[in-house]
């Protein structure tokens, strides 16, 4: 493997999630960063288990105490202040607590902020650092076939440039020589002229041969970007460059200002263009993607979280209205965020947010019955306690 493509499978250092997902390279990085989820999804699922255990588990004390919790608000509704008392004296008696949900609950919930925040930070960062990699890989390529060709056309040898010791120096050498190429290209117009012309129009004439003449160079050194730009690529699927947006309204080949935004390179605007010249004038250079990844994120979101709620509805049916409200909100308010989080970043951060969903839904029946089965085997293990207890008196 040649030092270029060294340089485009480098990975940013400094940054922990970049290490992590390194471990897990295969060589494509849509694929990477699948793998890394699944292996994240799979460490973090003893937590989600915790969370949805206790959730489970309160919502099923919440079930059995309901009964006497109406029966008290009949009782001592009209005096707040009795029935918030009577109400805790029921939780103390029964060991109800909302305490252990709670904290499980706040803990799962940070966790995830957290985790999925500096996630996005850092893939962000990791794409445009590839950006910038790509690029001066495609940057490297346009001057290795322009420079020597540039060289040959004024005569500037290399051996004697570098022996000079000052700037200066070889900055006056490549002077002299630029200046003898204009003077042998002027002494070619004027043999040919059939008429006098100005000293303007003469000096417009030469630098128009001399770009014409350098236009080549740059065209030759174009096409190999071009066929740099293919071998090294980073698509997936339908998805042409899996740092920027899946969607029609960018193209695959980022304009200078999209560029700049995204790695804050310092590199001029001509100098970029001319580099990506062919690239950005091409026929291949068409629209990134289709919105694919956006509708696939919001649909597992909201299959997601329509198995989520199904799952924590009362069997009874009791009060499923008041616990659906907050559910309903939570169903329509989470796909909207990821919908508006796979706009605004980057193919592979929403590559990230769909498996991840996927592997969630997937494990959710998994886990649902897992939690059952315990708080079955505890309910009828304290039914078995209550009962020998209830003899014995």
């Amino acid at each position: 493997m040649d030092i270029i493509n060294l340089l485009g499978s480098a990975w940013p250092e400094g940054n922990v999630w970049a290490t992590l997902i390194k471990i897990f390279d295969v060589g494509s990085y849509a694929w990477t960063i699948i793998l890394f989820t699944i292996v994240l999804k799979l460490i973090l699922t003893p937590l989600d288990f915790f969370q949805r255990y206790y959730t489970n588990k309160t919502a099923r004390q919440q079930a059995k105490l309901r009964p006497q919790l109406e029966k008290l608000q009949k009782q001592y509704g009209n005096n707040q202040t009795l029935l918030y008392q009577k109400q805790n004296e029921l939780y103390k008696r029964s060991g109800f607590s909302m305490k252990g949900s709670c904290i499980v609950m706040l803990v799962y919930m940070v966790a995830t902020l957290v985790i999925f925040l500096t996630l996005f930070n850092s893939i962000q960062y990791i794409a445009g650092f590839k950006m910038k990699t790509q690029f001066d890989t495609l940057k490297e390529t346009y001057y290795s076939s322009y420079n020597p060709n540039y060289n040959t056309y004024y005569g500037i040898d290399e051996s004697v440039l570098n022996a000079f010791e000052t700037e200066e120096e070889k900055t006056t050498y490549i002077n002299t020589l630029l200046t003898a190429k204009q003077n042998e290209i002027k002494a070619e117009i004027e043999a040919g002229l059939t008429e006098p012309i100005t000293e303007e129009e003469l000096a417009t004439r030469v630098e128009s041969r001399i770009n014409d003449d350098l236009s080549v160079y740059k065209g030759e050194a174009q096409e190999l970007v071009v066929q740099k730009y293919e071998e090294i690529k980073d698509s997936w699927l339908w998805i042409k460059n899996i740092w920027i947006a899946d969607k029609p309204t960018v193209n695959e080949i980022l304009t200078y200002d999209a560029y700049k935004n995204a790695t804050n390179d310092t590199i001029s605007k001509e100098e970029y263009n001319t580099i990506m010249s062919k690239l950005l004038n091409g026929d291949t250079n068409g629209v990134n993607g289709y919105y694919i990844l956006s509708i696939l994120v919001v649909g597992v979101s909201l299959l997601s979280q329509f198995l989520s709620r199904k799952s924590m509805q009362p069997k009874d049916g009791a009060n499923a209205q008041n616990q659906g409200a907050m559910a309903k909100v939570m169903m329509f308010f989470l796909p909207v965020v990821m919908l508006l989080f796979t706009l605004r970043s980057s193919s592979i951060f929403s590559i990230y947010m769909l498996a991840n969903s996927l592997i969630s839904t997937l494990l959710m029946p998994l886990t649902n019955k897992l939690c059952n089965v315990i708080s079955d085997k505890q309910e009828k293990k304290q039914e078995q306690v209550n009962r020998v207890d209830y003899r014995r008196y």
